[in-house]
C-alpha cells in the first residue's frame, strides 16, 4: 500500500468497500505517512457530515433557465468552460449540502476544495458548448485535452521486448491484483479490449509497489508461462475481492493454482523458474523507465499516459483517441 493507492481510495470514495485485508494494509499504511493521516481524517470527517438532500426540483428549474437563457455570441461560445464549470461545480456543493458551513477547520476546507475540483472536471467532461452554427465548416474540437484527461510523457520509448509489432500501437496497462481501482477498471479495460482498433496491441504488466504485489507479480508470469492467464487473470480479482482471500502468500498462490489443475511441484519449478525471474526484471523496468507512480496506468504508444480516474465514464473513447494520435504522422 502506497500514498498513490489511498489517494484513489480516497478520490473515488472506496473506503467503505474496502475488504478487511485491504483496510488493514490501508491502517498500516496511513498510520504511518502524516500526509496520507489527514487525507484519511478529513475523508471521515465528510463522510460523517448529514448532507440535505438538494431542493425539490432543483434540476428541473436549471433546465428550465437554461433553456429560456439567451443565446451567446459565437465568440462567447468560443470561450474556456472552465470558470462557469468550477463556479457551477461551487453552486452545485452549496445547494447540495443545504448551504449548510462546514467549520472543522483547514483538513475539511481542502477537502471541499478537491470535492470541487472534481465537480468542475466533470462539468467540463459532460456538458457540452453549443455548436457554433457561425463556422458549419469548422472541424470540431476533440473533448481530451492533454494535461487534465491524460499525460504526454517525455523519453519514455521502452517496448516490451518486442512482443509489439513494430507497426502497431503498444497499450500497456500497468496494473496490481491487490488493487481495487484495478479490479474496478478491469472489465471496461476488457471490453475496449476486444473492440480496440486495429492495429494495436494490447498487454498488462504487473506494478511492484510493495511485497505482495512482488508476489503476484510472479503469479502473474508463472501463471502466463503455463498457458493459464486467460483462464485464472479475472479469478485472480475474484479471489482477492470478492472472495476475501488476499492470496498474499507463496502457500496461498500454490492452493490456488491447484485448482486450475497445476500441482505443487510444477507450481514451485515455474514460480522459481529464470523465465519468469526475465519477466519480473523486464516489469520492474517498464515501470521505472514510465516513471508509473499508481495503478492502474495505461501507457499509449509509449508517448500517453491515463488512468480510469482521469478518463471518468469515456475510458473507451479516450484510449481511441490516444490510439490514433499515436498513429498520426509527427
Amino acid at each position: 500500500m502506497n500514498c498513490a493507492t489511498i489517494d484513489s481510495f480516497l478520490d473515488d470514495h472506496l473506503i467503505v468497500r474496502l475488504s478487511p485485508s485491504e483496510r488493514q494494509r490501508a491502517t498500516e499504511h496511513v498510520s504511518g505517512c502524516a500526509r496520507c493521516s489527514a487525507a484519511w481524517a478529513a475523508d471521515d470527517a465528510l463522510r460523517g457530515e448529514a448532507i440535505a438532500e438538494p431542493a425539490p426540483e432543483l434540476f428541473a428549474a436549471v433546465l428550465r433557465r437554461l433553456s429560456t437563457a439567451p443565446a451567446r455570441s459565437a465568440a462567447a461560445r468560443r470561450r474556456p468552460w472552465a470558470p462557469l464549470a468550477a463556479a457551477a461545480a461551487v453552486a452545485i456543493v452549496a445547494v447540495a449540502a443545504g448551504w449548510v458551513v462546514i467549520e472543522k477547520g483547514a483538513r475539511l476546507e481542502l477537502a471541499a476544495n478537491a470535492i470541487t475540483v472534481k465537480l468542475a472536471s466533470v462539468i467540463r467532461r459532460n456538458v457540452a458548448a453549443p455548436p457554433d452554427v457561425s463556422a458549419p465548416s469548422a472541424v470540431t474540437a476533440s473533448p481530451f485535452v492533454a494535461g487534465r484527461d491524460y499525460e504526454v510523457l517525455s523519453g519514455a520509448t521502452a517496448r516490451l521486448g518486442g512482443a509489439a509489432p513494430a507497426e502497431e500501437v503498444e497499450v500497456i496497462e500497468f496494473f496490481m491484483w491487490e488493487c481495487f481501482p484495478c479490479f474496478a477498471a478491469e472489465p471496461e479495460l476488457s471490453r475496449w479490449e476486444a473492440e480496440a482498433p486495429s492495429g494495436v496491441f494490447v498487454t498488462r504488466v504487473p506494478a511492484m509497489f510493495n511485497a505482495v504485489a512482488q508476489l503476484h507479480a510472479r503469479a502473474y508470469y508463472t501463471a502466463e508461462a503455463l498457458g493459464k492467464l486467460d483462464a485464472m487473470g479475472a479469478e485472480f480479482y475474484d479471489e482477492i475481492h470478492v472472495r476475501g482471500n488476499p492470496l498474499a502468500s507463496r502457500d496461498e498462490l500454490a492452493d490456488f493454482f491447484g485448482r486450475f489443475g497445476v500441482d505443487r511441484a510444477t507450481f514451485d519449478l515455474t514460480f522459481d523458474s529464470s523465465g519468469v525471474d526475465a519477466r519480473i526484471r523486464r516489469a520492474a523496468a517498464l515501470v521505472r523507465e514510465y516513471a508509473i507512480q499508481a495503478a492502474p496506468t495505461v501507457v499509449v504508444g509509449g508517448r500517453y499516459a491515463t488512468n480510469p480516474l482521469r478518463a471518468g465514464t469515456a475510458l473507451r473513447e479516450l484510449l481511441n483517441h490516444l490510439v490514433a494520435e499515436s498513429k498520426a504522422p509527427r
